[in-house]
């Protein structure tokens, strides 16, 4: 790769939620006396979300994106976004692709990720308007497209995946459009949906592939690197790699809510 353009990669938004390997933790230290009174003590430190001897398929996919991370640092590949995708980042919790919580970490942190095409924002107004919703208006827009790689990747996809596969179908035309070499995504329904159907048109043409990190990076000759490694990664607050999240797993939003 070296002497040569960086690599483009466009990620869909399941990269940037598997991309946040470490959460913030309440780590308890006990009862300790204010005055006369008991009260539980602790402090927040960044934890990671998977234990060193997980063996799930997100923790895998997370291992080989850790080191894709590092190519990308080093300008060897170029991570891109798009409208789209953005669009529907927009109506979703930020922290789902960024992290909850004050020292939460991602993989994506300090990575300049641009859109191959711009911006596009939903028409927002009060509830007597009686507009679409966001996704409606998405969906929406895409079938209007004139593009024909488009609608022929719909036509396909729509086969395995059902008539809401638009923006599936949209984000690989993108792809190919901006001359990625793939579209990187743990998308598990579409990733299957490709493979099968990879032999026909217009699968069988297109340059831009649709594949996993384990994909991208076993294709370009990078290890797994596990992501406790990096716990310490722009940590300006306690860290503490002898801890996981429970259950290891990302906190959702809904459970940061009850906490308050």
């Amino acid at each position: 790769m070296a002497g040569r353009e960086p690599l483009r990669v466009l990620l869909d938004n399941t990269v940037f939620d598997l991309a946040v390997t470490h959460e913030t933790r309440w780590i308890t230290t006990g009862i300790s006396n204010w005055g006369n009174q008991p009260m539980a003590t602790g402090y927040a430190a960044r934890v990671p979300v998977y234990g060193r001897k997980n063996k799930s398929e997100r923790y895998r996919q997370v291992t080989y994106l850790t080191g894709l991370t590092h190519l990308a640092r080093l300008g060897l590949i170029e991570f891109c976004k798009s409208a789209e995708l953005s669009d529907e980042q927009f109506r979703q919790p930020m922290g789902r692709f960024r992290g909850y919580g004050y020292f939460d970490y991602s993989l994506l942190s300090g990575i300049k990720i641009e859109s191959v095409d711009g911006w596009v924002f939903p028409t927002l107004g009060p509830k007597w308007m009686n507009l679409p919703s966001a996704a409606e208006q998405q969906r929406t827009r895409l079938r209007k497209s004139d593009d024909r790689l488009f609608h022929d990747l719909y036509a396909l996809l729509k086969q395995q995946l059902g008539e809401k596969c638009t923006q599936d179908a949209w984000h690989i035309r993108t792809a190919e459009r901006h001359n990625s070499f793939c579209f990187l995504t743990t998308d598990g329904p579409l990733l299957k949906a490709c493979k099968s159907l990879a032999k026909k048109e217009p699968l069988r043409s297109i340059r831009v592939r649709v594949m996993t990190p384990e994909d991208l990076a076993q294709h370009l000759g990078v290890a797994p690197v596990p992501s406790h490694l990096l716990s310490y990664n722009d940590a300006s607050w306690f860290v503490r790699m002898d801890h996981t999240m429970p259950e290891e797993r990302r906190r959702r939003v809904g459970e940061y809510r009850q906490s308050k």
